[in-house]
């Protein structure tokens, strides 16, 4: 991926809309757990989103999990799956309380082929990765279809940025969507949360409903 400008960049222009378990991106996109390799850990994401009838939170860029994990044992009756595609989610899966699952995947397979409709209570985005490929970007119609799908009717969708270009674009992709508080969050913050506060960045938050 080329450098980014993260004062300047916008979000491309995006191919026709695909059906979402035939997307191409990273990590081998939508397919990828239909490859024999994957089996386990899709068998592992299913029993732990799909076993339970305790609240089903999911953090989208987790990197190390910080903040996860601490969300994860402030509220132990909750269960808490983390999604992050860079390496450093393995840091995170190392001695994660019984209630979180942090997983290597990328969240477009994840919620296309392995969610199920009506499961999550709340779903946290945080800084999603620009890129001037429209593959690689998380936010498209499609995906926000698949997080209006798989939420319940009062889930939460609290996202979180510190590009302008991001924010426009989050803006757009929910305008449609009802503005709600954020949901609770524990002191931990995460490694890019800590970023932007000593850098003095602004971070641009949002919190919605589907309509």
């Amino acid at each position: 991926m080329s450098r980014i400008d993260r004062d300047t960049w916008r979000a491309p222009p995006l191919p026709e809309a695909s059906d979402a378990r035939s997307q191409r991106g990273v990590l081998h996109g939508s397919r990828l757990f239909e490859q024999p390799e994957h089996r386990v850990l899709a068998a592992q994401i299913r029993d732990f989103t799909q076993a339970d009838a305790q609240p089903l939170n999911v953090e989208i860029g987790v990197d190390r999990g910080y903040r996860l994990l601490a969300h994860a044992r402030r509220w132990p009756d909750e269960r808490w799956l983390g999604l992050e595609i860079r390496r450093t989610v393995a840091a995170a899966a190392e001695g994660a309380p019984d209630n979180a699952l942090v997983v290597r995947a990328d969240a477009r397979a994840v919620f296309a082929t392995l969610l199920v409709d009506d499961s999550l209570d709340r779903v946290d985005i945080l800084f999603p990765s620009p890129s001037d490929d429209p593959r690689h970007l998380l936010l498209t119609p499609t995906f926000v279809a698949l997080l209006r799908a798989r939420l319940r009717p009062a889930g939460r969708v609290h996202l979180a940025s510190d590009l302008p270009g991001m924010a426009e674009l989050i803006a757009t992709r929910f305008a449609a969507w009802r503005s709600v508080p954020e949901p609770p969050s524990g002191p931990v913050l995460s490694r890019r949360e800590v970023a932007c506060e000593r850098e003095g960045l602004r971070v641009w938050r949002s919190t919605f409903v589907s309509p």
